[in-house]
């Protein structure tokens, strides 16, 4: 999702997690940090969004998508 001129957020959807899902979405947290080295034009940022917490919770506004979810953030 384009935020700004200056900021892309990625969103990762999943409706069944698999065995793969923590190693691709630790690859597109570090692809980010990398991209954010080599060039400072845009900043690039991912959320992780799953199926079962999307429905438990119905963020209904995408601050408080980002707000909410932080599975792999840290």
């Amino acid at each position: 999702m384009k935020i700004s001129a200056k900021r892309i957020v990625i969103v990762e959807t999943k409706g069944l997690e698999d065995l793969d899902v923590p190693l691709k979405v630790r690859r597109l947290k570090q692809w980010c940090e990398d991209v954010n080295v080599v060039q400072s034009d845009v900043v690039f940022d991912f959320v992780y969004v799953d199926e079962a917490s999307y429905t438990r919770y119905r963020p209904d506004s995408f601050k408080k998508l980002m707000a909410g979810f932080r599975e792999y953030k840290d």
